[in-house]
């Protein structure tokens, strides 16, 4: 039993367990924070499966694509015994609902609660593959076991926070797809066919998931730089941006009627949203108690220790797609992003990912053994 519990498999069994715990909680604090827009007009879950949402919202069809996809491959009487149980009203007061205490859940509407289930768990399973792949980021960053290890939970837990003026779905499923592009960003060359060929997939699939990774695309230019020529590294990101382009305009002429609009030009309220000092002090109900907003004084100061404590091990390549990242992120952030909508700065989350990983290898550091490091190179 000693062999066993000390073998790596059992280590990665703990891992996974520990990881599946951290997602749950994540996804409940997330759930109970915005549900999956229950009941709204514009985006809930019912008006996506359907395509029916206003736009940009309906672009984001990835999952309910999925969800459609596997009601529609199950025998009909199949889908109607399992929307029935599903959709029983006592499910209202049982720990085993998602609409648990609350009566306008789109759970409880037979039609949609099966492809309510589906995208519930489909998205759940998201966040916890984000969890490895986040790992795996950390660890290629240059960060020790330990900080690898639990950088990507303490980012995954920050999550609801960042989920201000809005929490979506899809929101994680672009975690899972902006830490792989990353990962296999920084592995690519030409003796990897395979996975320059996932890179392809993987960013037409997360066009799909959520168009703003259009603009994510180009960040990973740097880390391509890394073993491949620029000329080919700029000829690849070329042809990322194509696969992007041509499921975002896919997306534009299939939806083309339905209300709305693509964009929101926000800047003046933007402008006017931080310039007042009350908006950096602002609470709110997160994980059932009320503490500070993601977007205010707390966060910005955590975030800049953090940056401050991690910068300086950032390998350079990581550094460069973070400038870039935040070059891209932050003008789309003033002009069409709501006030305060923190998670709206989702292409600085592998960097975050990273940053706090760098920082808590050198804070679990014995103050003793502390040196000032040149940052590390990716392995």
């Amino acid at each position: 039993m000693r062999r066993l519990f000390e073998s790596a498999g059992y280590r990665w069994f703990l891992l996974s367990c520990a990881y599946v715990v951290i997602a749950a909680a994540v996804m409940n604090g997330f759930y109970t924070k915005w549900r999956l827009n229950d009941g709204h007009p514009a985006l809930s879950l019912s008006r996506m499966v359907e395509g029916t949402a206003h736009r940009p919202y309906v672009y984001r069809q990835f999952m309910p694509a999925l969800a459609n996809g596997i009601q529609a491959a199950l025998p009909q009487a199949t889908v109607a015994r399992i929307s029935e149980r599903l959709a029983e009203p006592r499910r209202l007061n049982s720990r085993s609902g998602l609409a648990m205490r609350y009566p306008g859940s789109e759970a409880l509407m037979p039609a949609v609660t099966l492809r309510y289930h589906i995208i519930y768990y489909l998205t759940f399973f998201a966040l916890l593959a984000a969890l490895f792949v986040m790992r795996r980021v950390c660890l290629r960053a240059g960060a020790d076991a330990v900080a690898a290890t639990a950088a990507p939970a303490i980012v995954a837990l920050l999550l609801p926070f960042f989920l201000t003026e809005g929490g979506y779905f899809y929101d994680f499923v672009e975690l899972l797809f902006m830490m792989s592009a990353v990962l296999l960003a920084m592995g690519a060359s030409r003796r990897t066919p395979l996975r320059l060929a996932f890179l392809l997939v993987l960013v037409g699939l997360a066009t799909w998931n959520k168009e703003a990774f259009f603009f994510f695309t180009p960040t990973v230019y740097p880390l391509l730089c890394r073993n491949l020529p620029r000329a080919q590294a700029a000829a690849l990101v070329a042809g990322l941006l194509f696969v992007s382009g041509c499921v975002y305009l896919a997306l534009r002429m299939r939806y083309a009627g339905n209300p709305g609009t693509t964009v929101d030009y926000q800047l003046w309220d933007n402008l006017r949203f931080y310039a007042d000092p009350g908006n950096w002090l602002r609470t709110e109900n997160t994980y059932g108690v009320l503490l500070p907003r993601g977007f205010g004084i707390v966060s910005f100061l955590a975030c800049a220790g953090i940056a401050a404590a991690g910068w300086p091990r950032l390998p350079q390549t990581l550094r460069q797609h973070a400038m870039l990242a935040l070059s891209i992120n932050l003008p789309l952030f003033l002009l069409f992003c709501s006030p305060g909508e923190v998670r709206n700065l989702s292409m600085l989350y592998p960097s975050l990912a990273c940053l706090m990983a760098l920082a808590l290898t050198l804070w679990l550091q014995p103050r003793a053994d502390r040196k000032p490091l040149a940052a590390a190179p990716i392995q």
